[in-house]
C-alpha cells in the first residue's frame, strides 16, 4: 500500500488498522468511497472482482448481519454489489441515506420497509434538467426520493450547483447535502443513521454491536447511530487509507470468522 502524501508535506504512513470485531457484529459498509474507488463519473466505478464473495462470505461469518448502507438507488446498489455474478451476495440493503430498505436477499429474514419519504416535486427535476442543460459538464442522477448534482469534471460550478439546491428546499422537509464532488437533494427524515436504527430492530441484526465503515460525511450519521446503540465506527482516511485497505481488513475478518 502507498503511503498517503500531503500536498506540502512528506508522505504519511497508513493509518494503523482498526481492532477486528467479534462474531457479534453486525457489518453497515458504505459503497463509493469505501468498497469501490470514486470515479470520474457515478457510472463509471469499477466494481473488484473479489467483492461479492467477500461480502458473501461475511454474511455467512455474521449470520447475515451485513448491509450496504449508500446514497445510490436500490437497483444501482444491488447491481454493483452483485459485480457480474448472476444474483447479489446474502445482505440487506439501505438505498437513498435510508430511504429504501430491502432484505429480500437475506435468508429467512423479513425487514419491513421503512415508512415512505417524500418524493421532490416534478417540477423540481424539471429546474434540475434545465440547470444541468445549460451548464455542459454538470451531471444529474435520479433517484426515486431526491436527485444529485455532480461537478466533479466542472469543479468550478459546484458553489453554483449548491446554492440551485438550496434554493429549492428552502423551507421545506428537503435538505441538502454534500458529496464526493456532488451536491445531494433528500428528505431530511431519512438519512445513514436512520437506516442503521430500523436495521438494528430487526433480525439478523437485531441484539448484534453494529459497526459502520464509510468515507463521507453522509457517513457519521450512520457511525453516529451505531456508537449511540453501543457499537462504533471508522471513515476513511483517518481508520483506513482507502478502499483497498478496508478489503484487507473485511478478509482478515472473513477468515477468523471461518476459522
Amino acid at each position: 500500500m502507498e503511503p498517503t502524501a500531503l500536498p506540502d508535506g512528506p508522505p504519511l504512513p497508513p493509518p494503523p488498522s482498526p481492532p477486528l470485531p467479534g462474531a457479534d457484529a453486525a457489518l453497515f459498509l458504505d459503497l463509493d468511497g469505501t468498497l469501490i474507488e470514486i470515479a470520474p463519473r457515478p457510472d463509471a466505478v469499477v466494481v473488484p472482482p473479489h467483492l461479492p464473495a467477500l461480502l458473501t462470505r461475511l454474511a455467512a461469518g455474521l449470520g447475515g448481519a451485513v448491509a450496504i448502507v449508500t446514497g445510490r438507488g436500490l437497483e444501482v446498489a444491488k447491481e454493483l454489489a452483485r459485480g457480474g455474478q448472476d444474483q447479489p451476495p446474502p445482505i440487506a440493503f439501505a438505498a437513498e441515506h435510508g430511504s429504501i430498505i430491502d432484505g429480500a436477499a437475506l435468508p429467512g429474514a423479513h425487514i419491513p420497509p421503512m415508512p415512505l419519504p417524500p418524493s421532490p416535486p416534478p417540477a423540481w427535476r424539471e429546474e434540475a434538467e434545465a440547470f444541468v442543460r445549460a451548464r455542459p459538464g454538470l451531471l444529474l442522477e435520479e433517484k426515486r426520493h431526491g436527485f444529485v448534482l455532480h461537478f466533479r469534471a466542472v469543479p468550478e460550478q459546484g458553489e453554483a450547483a449548491t446554492a440551485f439546491l438550496q434554493s429549492l428546499v428552502a423551507g421545506t422537509e428537503f435538505q441538502v447535502l454534500p458529496a464526493h464532488a456532488a451536491a445531494e437533494l433528500r428528505p431530511r427524515a431519512a438519512d445513514k443513521g436512520t437506516a442503521v436504527q430500523w436495521l438494528m430492530r430487526h433480525p439478523p441484526f437485531a441484539g448484534r454491536v453494529p459497526l459502520f465503515i464509510g468515507d463521507d460525511v453522509t457517513d457519521e450519521y450512520g457511525i453516529e447511530a451505531c456508537r449511540a446503540l453501543g457499537g462504533t465506527g471508522y471513515r476513511i482516511p483517518l481508520a483506513f487509507a482507502g478502499p483497498v485497505a478496508v478489503h484487507d481488513w473485511l478478509r482478515r475478518l472473513a477468515d477468523r470468522l471461518e476459522a
